[in-house]
């Protein structure tokens, strides 16, 4: 399948937009272990400025508002900020800040943010390198940036399969990416690995293309496509059809890992 709209960021904005209140019941968006691993790697209390790229629902910067003075909740789509505005005043937090903008062109000064964030989100990042860039500007020395989002298997077979229904299920998506080409990426901007978690986020297929309101025809076409899917990519992905035969069990593999700026 290919991308019919090259505007920057103009594909997420309508998936995204259309779609705000679905994130923001969405479970598996709400708190997951991904959630839990981020809080966990990212720095305690004490930093003055925190940065939450992506941030949906506002769900992951929520999760580091006890970490620093103020949280910048940064995203591409307004109606999804207008949900982390009112989830934050649901949850009584005073130092979140929502700010539109896209990944990739950060209006903030350099070296001015202690902590970054991002989950779930880098996928969907029109230019990955550029944000990289934009994240280590504003990094100051000795920041850390704590990112989790679901990566591709690093054989060639199974990236495509992966890119393949994810592009199908959501017009938004860029690109999942391999391990290696992420460490990569990183190393060559000076931003050092310390903390990493390889994981999984485990979904049901119903639910998955609910999420984006994929056309009904595509939802046919996507459970034919895991259910006949080779043995190897049912074993990488864990895919299983539930005993009623109503829905479909599967996993995505995910990398969560704080990197340093030197």
């Amino acid at each position: 399948m290919q991308r019919t709209d090259n505007a920057p960021g103009g594909a997420a904005q309508r998936m995204f937009g259309a779609q705000a209140a679905e994130y923001a019941a969405s479970a598996v968006h709400r708190s997951d272990h991904r959630l839990d691993t981020v809080r966990r790697f990212a720095p305690a209390g004490g930093q003055q400025w925190a940065l939450d790229l992506g941030t949906g629902a506002g769900f992951t910067a929520f999760s580091i508002a006890d970490c620093a003075t103020r949280v910048v909740a940064s995203d591409l789509t307004r109606p999804m900020l207008t949900e982390t505005r009112r989830l934050s005043r649901e949850r009584r937090l005073d130092n979140i800040l929502p700010l539109q903008n896209r990944a990739e062109n950060l209006p903030l000064a350099a070296e001015s943010i202690d902590l970054i964030t991002c989950r779930a989100a880098g996928h969907h990042f029109a230019d990955l390198g550029a944000a990289f860039d934009e994240m280590r500007r504003a990094l100051k020395a000795g920041g850390s940036l704590v990112m989790a989002d679901s990566v591709a298997p690093e054989e060639d077979d199974l990236y495509r399969w992966f890119n393949d229904v994810e592009l199908r299920r959501d017009y938004s998506h860029i690109e999942n990416r391999k391990v290696s080409e992420l460490e990569g990426m990183l190393a060559d901007r000076g931003l050092l690995i310390v903390e990493r978690e390889l994981t999984a986020t485990y979904m049901t297929f119903n639910a998955w293309v609910a999420r984006t309101n994929t056309p009904a025809a595509e939802v046919s076409a996507l459970r034919r496509d895991f259910l006949t899917a080779s043995p190897a990519v049912k074993a990488a992905f864990l895919i299983a059809e539930t005993a009623e035969g109503q829905d479909i069990s599967f996993a995505w593999p995910c990398f969560i890992f704080r990197a340093v700026k030197g």
